[in-house]
């Protein structure tokens, strides 16, 4: 017993270093151009709802009675493209296409477009419950904090070359730079903007434990023994 004791104390024991992840590699192909169209489709939609042509802008944004008494679902997907003014606009575009980049570019056509726009329409779904019928909801910013929400967490997840606690702090700095406002607008709906940051929480938490495997063996690691 004691000889067989000292053999494992005498085994080397392997230590690792994580050098590269899924996140710290550069971004699949066609990253840029599926940002770009990103942008155009905003800017598109908006230019026409603005335009008014045959008076049917009044059929694109998310309002509680025309989808959730009448089935008009479309609205749900519609709202997301079209904003109030320019400034509306690029408040918004520049966080759909710097996330869709990212979200494209390591995680693929599944979770972005296809996953983005289909939890965008359910966050709207969700911040429509919670207002009066005559609210009207309009913009990508439901949008832009579900994908802010789904990227964070993937990256406190995946991103192991740093520490847990200075990936939460990058994290929490992220949001605090570029999620929480320093004023405040009426014509905000910060409840969807909650709405959606949560959505993208939950959701990548799912995607992640589904994956967890894939993205492991994603990793480049260096293994070293003790003498």
């Amino acid at each position: 017993m004691d000889s067989c004791h000292i053999a494992g104390m005498d085994t080397p024991q392997p230590e690792y270093t994580i050098k590269e992840t899924l996140i710290s590699r550069k971004p699949a192909e066609g990253s840029g151009l599926v940002a770009a169209l990103s942008f155009l489709a905003l800017m598109g939609f908006s230019s026409l709802y603005w335009a008014d042509c045959g008076g049917w802008a009044s059929q694109l944004p998310a309002a509680s009675l025309p989808v959730l008494k009448q089935g008009q679902y479309w609205r749900l997907f519609t709202s997301l493209f079209i904003h109030a003014d320019l400034r509306h606009l690029f408040s918004n575009a520049v966080g759909v296409v710097g996330l869709g980049y990212l979200l494209y570019g390591y995680f693929g056509f599944r979770v972005y477009p296809c996953m983005a726009l289909l939890f965008a329409a359910a966050v709207t779904l969700i911040s429509l419950a919670t207002y009066p019928a005559n609210v009207n909801l309009l913009g990508a910013s439901g949008a832009v904090y579900y994908m802010a929400a789904f990227w964070l967490t993937l990256y406190v997840c995946l991103e192991r070359r740093f520490s847990a606690g200075k990936r939460f702090l990058r994290a929490m700095g992220f949001m605090l730079i570029f999620l929480i406002p320093t004023s405040f607008d009426t014509q905000t709906s910060y409840r969807t903007h909650a709405i959606g940051f949560g959505v993208g929480v939950v959701v990548a938490a799912v995607f992640f434990l589904f994956n967890k495997d894939r993205f492991r063996h994603a990793e480049e690691i260096e293994i070293e023994f003790d003498d």
